[in-house]
């Protein structure tokens, strides 16, 4: 039976998206379970359902967003008026786009009714950082330059969690598709009605002029991309494989249908992206997060830019650190090299002010460490009752599930099931918490902490 014999103060940490954001996260909850922290890890859904019944004590409540609609609006008020103190990072960040920070990314995600709430706001790196405090500058001490979790792992100290012999071997060249706009598990016109729902259009109409720009752009250049992996399966050695992989919003039959039968290209959607980008030759993508992640762990990033940028700046940050290709012959030649040059330390300074990354001490420390000063004159000290909310969610998921399949055949939409289960749906729990383990033998440390699962979306990390 799950029950906490000594009584720490309670962090939850809001985890939506498994592939992206779960291993920065566990990261983050084992350094915090080192200062006596119990730290949860669960999804929106959860936690709605657990603090509407009054199962979870005050304590932290770690978010990956601010602003999003009116029930986001709601929940912050409804988390501070019952003693929870409240932080975030933004996921999403829109660190890879090249201007305009503040319409695009602070005027739609950071309201002021909304960060009225929140005690700390970590930043991705100085530019993002300073761009938070000039324009919401009321709050500005509630900014914290400490960088993210998720580049903590993308260091070469954490080289090993990612290290898989079987992918090495293959010798591949990692194709990273970025069409999430075009190809995605709803219509376009559909995730434009869900941004207006959220109020993003409201905060910053020019969010939407460029987004209707990016769709129109990313049409054309996702069947660039296609005739790409068509080309180099053709002109590359016969032994070269390309590893494609599709966004996490994106629909797999598409590419299924479209590269699935090419002998050596393998399509692969599951888990972090981290082990295939870390086990590769080369990484080719187009303007797309996964640069980042490849540049910081040494990987030679291509970036495939068959047409010019018009109407919108988004990715146009990977131009200034990538190499740069506008055709697929360009692409070839460089491929067939037999060195490739990829960093130096001008593009390392460019990318760590947008990202925190040379840093010796981790993002995920300086986290804790920040939660450490917002709880020490808070009288956190209450046990949740573990046995009661595993009972209470094994239903609530159980119920949750089947009402949500019942809902869809009687709309005759059951194909999107596995769809609007995605962010959680290739979840294993054995690979996570050999990976949790891996990270105590890398940071060396030594106190009983373990991960526990308490429901398909909520976990716990703690002391013994």
């Amino acid at each position: 039976m799950l029950v906490n014999k000594m009584k720490k103060k309670n962090i939850y940490i809001l985890s939506e998206q498994f592939k992206r954001e779960f291993h920065g996260n566990v990261l983050l909850s084992l350094l915090a379970a080192t200062k006596n922290f119990n730290v949860f890890i669960g999804t929106d859904r959860v936690y709605k359902k657990l603090i509407k019944q009054k199962l979870l004590a005050p304590g932290i409540f770690h978010t990956k967003s601010i602003s999003h609609g009116e029930d986001k609006t709601t929940f912050n008020k409804i988390l501070h008026s019952k003693n929870f103190v409240l932080t975030s990072i933004d996921e999403e960040n829109g660190l890879i786009h090249k201007t305009n920070y503040f319409k695009i990314f602070i005027k739609p995600r950071v309201q002021l009714k909304d960060l009225k709430y929140y005690s700390a706001f970590f930043c991705w790196g100085e530019y993002d950082y300073r761009n938070l405090i000039k324009f919401l500058s009321p709050y500005k001490k509630k900014f914290f330059c400490t960088g993210s979790p998720r580049v903590d792992l993308w260091k070469k100290r954490f080289n090993r969690v990612w290290e898989n012999p079987k992918l090495k071997a293959k010798n591949y060249i990692l194709v990273v598709s970025n069409f999430a706009y075009c190809n995605n598990f709803f219509s376009f016109d559909e995730l434009i009605k869900r941004q207006e729902k959220a109020g993003y259009y409201r905060r910053s109409p020019d969010l939407k002029k460029q987004e209707i720009a990016y769709f129109n752009y990313q049409k054309k250049v996702m069947f660039k991309f296609i005739d790409l992996i068509k080309y180099l399966s053709k002109n590359l050695a016969n032994n070269q494989k390309i590893i494609f992989r599709p966004h996490p919003s994106e629909k797999k039959e598409f590419w299924d249908k479209e590269i699935g039968k090419i002998k050596n290209v393998e399509i692969e959607n599951k888990g972090n992206i981290a082990p295939l980008i870390q086990n590769s030759k080369v990484v080719i993508q187009n303007g797309c997060t996964s640069s980042l992640e490849a540049f910081i762990s040494n990987i030679p990033i291509m970036n495939f830019i068959p047409y010019e940028t018009k109407g919108h700046n988004f990715g146009e940050f990977a131009k200034d650190f990538s190499i740069n290709c506008k055709s697929k012959k360009q692409i070839l030649e460089f491929l067939k090299k037999k060195k490739y040059i990829n960093k130096n330390i001008n593009k390392e300074k460019i990318v760590n002010k947008r990202i925190l990354y040379l840093d010796n001490e981790l993002s995920a420390k300086k986290i804790v460490k920040q939660w450490m000063y917002l709880t020490k004159k808070k009288i956190f000290f209450k046990d949740n009752n573990i046995s009661l909310i595993k009972f209470k969610l094994f239903w609530f998921e159980i119920f949750n599930f089947h009402l949500t399949n019942l809902i869809l055949i009687l709309k005759g939409k059951q194909n999107l099931r596995k769809h609007i289960f995605h962010k959680f749906l290739d979840f294993n729990f054995n690979e996570i918490n050999k990976f949790f383990n891996e990270l105590k033998k890398i940071l060396k440390i030594k106190k009983n902490i373990e991960l526990k699962k308490i429901s398909k979306e909520f976990y716990l990390i703690s002391s013994k």
